[in-house]
């Protein structure tokens, strides 16, 4: 008797564990995007466009369960890190949904509930990202950073499991902008703007912003990139004393780059660092006597190298 009762009290235990182990062991993502809409800029997204800090979003989700749990829950929930936008996070698109209990359902609760009742559920979520997301900041240096596949929604069921999350990236407009500036910039003597002669001076200078980018310093980046003007590369004549002075030049660019980044990364050094600057801020300017004999526009953007250079410091 004893072990019928034991037997009988496994098989109970068994079939009741069944759908929780289903649901997390099936992998499947219960989450889908159905739209994003750009509330700040006005705008429909595609579902591969990051989503920018400081803006307001409306994101659409579907929510499909595909078997029913009596008596259980699943839970939306929106990440901590984003801010409300209005007077409530989460509105239902589809109110005929079984599970959708008006009564239980809080909309200005980052997490709302559903009864686990088989069939698909439609919510917006209306938020705003915060500016300090994509921000690192460490004493009064900041640097910028990508989010790859940062999850904004995830939904859980009753007694934790995860069934479903939707990540997006997220940028600033300060990355979105040095973005912007380098495919420009890099495409300049492709596209025979720029002569193929001052091929260093230009790749280099490409190199570096991108090493600051890197770094997490789009908006030094970008002023680097700034330099790069089709007006001041002209047609260089075939001189021997042209090809040594762009030479030259090419040498002193990626050096005067690779200094600055030093500085940026050294400003805790600062009598070091003013010391470097102006030693290099000395040597452009012998340059630029140089270069104005030969290429006035060269000797300009020289010069406005040697200003930014002491505006970084």
């Amino acid at each position: 008797m004893r072990r019928a009762i034991v037997f009988a009290l496994l098989v109970v235990l068994a079939f009741s564990a069944v759908p929780q182990a289903a649901v997390a062991q099936s992998g499947t993502n219960w989450v889908s995007l159905v739209s994003v809409t750009d509330l700040t800029g006005n705008a429909s997204l595609q579902a591969s466009q990051p989503l920018l800090a400081g803006h307001a979003y409306n994101i659409t989700i579907k929510v499909t369960i595909p078997f029913n749990q009596t008596g259980s829950h699943f839970y939306p929930e929106l990440e901590e890190a984003l801010q409300p936008h209005g007077a409530q996070y989460w509105y239902v698109k589809t109110p005929q949904y079984a599970g959708y209990n008006p009564s239980a359902f809080n909309p200005g609760n980052r997490t709302v509930v559903f009864d686990w009742v088989a069939g698909t559920v439609i919510l917006s979520g209306i938020f705003e990202v915060p500016i300090s997301l994509t921000l690192l900041t460490a004493g009064n240096f900041t640097r910028h950073q990508t989010l790859d596949n940062f999850t904004i929604v995830t939904v859980t069921v009753t007694h934790g499991s995860t069934v479903g999350e939707l990540g997006v990236t997220v940028e600033d407009q300060t990355i979105q902008t040095y973005l912007t500036t380098y495919q420009q910039k890099s495409t300049l003597i492709s596209s025979g703007q720029i002569d193929p002669a001052y091929g260093t001076v230009v790749n280099g200078i490409l190199a570096q912003a991108q090493a600051l980018y890197a770094a997490g310093l789009p908006a030094q980046g970008t002023s680097l990139l700034n330099t790069i003007q089709p007006a001041s590369f002209p047609p260089p004549p075939n001189t021997t004393t042209m090809t040594t002075l762009l030479a030259v030049v090419a040498v002193a660019v990626i050096v005067i780059i690779l200094l600055a980044v030093l500085v940026l990364r050294s400003r805790g050094k600062r009598g070091f660092s003013e010391g470097i600057v102006s030693e290099v801020q000395k040597e452009l300017a012998l340059l630029e006597v140089t270069a104005a004999k030969y290429d006035k526009a060269l000797a300009d953007r020289l010069q406005a190298l040697r200003k930014r250079l002491g505006e970084a410091d």
